[in-house]
């Protein structure tokens, strides 16, 4: 069996062995049993994606006393619902059918307009040449002036 086969049931096994109901599960997390019962089995039919599959796998592995960090970017490695690299996939898509990707974050869908995130993604926006992006697009918009 694969690493993403036994996912799920890697999880289950370690939950019953520490004793934790998914009725305990879910009233802790605020999450149905369905959706732990499709964790456990690797179904995500009925799960949301992206951050909020994160969040729940991040729950999950809280309450049962599972390391967070290591779990969620086991779960983002083997599952296309929790992947976080989604736009560096497009971009690669992007360039291999010859095709201008103009994507990035709206700066308005970010709490005060300013992006805090610590990442790769940054870094790689920051060692792009600008002349590879379009003069009408702003990867980082500028900082407003200070008033003395």
């Amino acid at each position: 069996m694969s690493e993403r086969d036994t996912f799920g049931p890697r999880l289950r096994r370690e939950r019953e062995r520490r004793g934790i109901s998914l009725e305990m599960l879910a009233t802790r997390t605020n999450v149905s049993i369905e959706l732990w019962i499709g964790l456990e089995s690797n179904d995500f039919s009925k799960w949301p994606g992206g951050l909020f599959a994160r969040a729940f796998v991040r729950d999950y592995a809280k309450v049962v006393g599972l390391d967070a960090d290591e779990l969620v970017d086991d779960f983002c490695r083997l599952f296309p619902v929790g992947d976080r690299r989604a736009l560096p996939k497009l971009r690669a898509q992007a360039e291999l059918i010859g095709h201008e990707l103009h994507a990035g974050d709206e700066s308005k869908l970010i709490p005060g307009g300013v992006d805090r995130r610590a990442s790769a993604q940054g870094a790689a926006a920051d060692a792009a040449a600008p002349a590879e992006r379009p003069a009408a697009k702003r990867w980082w918009w500028p900082k407003k002036a200070s008033v003395p």
